[in-house]
């Protein structure tokens, strides 16, 4: 399998949580990755997959879950954009009152979308760029929601196109 034909699905997910212990904690993560097609009348259809073909859109969603007896505040749910794929401007979502943001320095700082940066031309002047969706790196949800007690869930997903 050569990597610029076929994309293995293999997304890494970061939780950080201000008191909490992943590897000791009630909170459980997973990620799903799925593919988005279309069937033979136009409908979107979305299958569970691990490989992806180049030009292909992928849907990452992720699930955390709290089977602890307290809720978790100040959730920061921070996912790499896999390699060899591109973030879908607008493709994020959640039920969860959030702050979406994005990196491209490849995690160390995040803002929000659409990225920008002043840019000196060649006579002097200075021009704001906007920072295309290809240099982004990762992506962060801050939860303003607490994830509740006793099997609470949050949910978030994303959109990116195979390179």
């Amino acid at each position: 399998m050569r990597l610029r034909n076929y994309f293995q699905v293999v997304p890494l997910l970061f939780l950080f949580c201000a008191g909490l212990v992943w590897a000791k904690g009630p909170v459980e993560g997973t990620i799903q990755a799925f593919i988005v097609v279309q069937d033979k009348n136009g409908k979107e259809v979305i299958e569970e997959t691990s490989i992806a073909e180049p030009g292909q859109i992928m849907e990452y969603r992720l699930r955390f879950s709290n089977q602890g007896k307290s809720a978790v505040s100040g959730l920061k749910i921070i996912d790499p954009i896999p390699v060899q794929t591109t973030f879908i401007p607008e493709s994020d979502t959640t039920e969860v009152s959030s702050v979406f943001e994005v990196s491209i320095d490849g995690g160390k700082t995040f803002e929000r979308v659409p990225v920008t940066r002043i840019e000196t031309q060649s006579d002097g002047s200075q021009k704001k760029i906007v920072i295309p969706p290809e240099q982004y790196t990762h992506l962060r949800w801050n939860a303003e929601d607490a994830l509740k007690s006793n099997g609470g869930v949050q949910e978030y997903a994303y959109r990116v196109r195979v390179k």
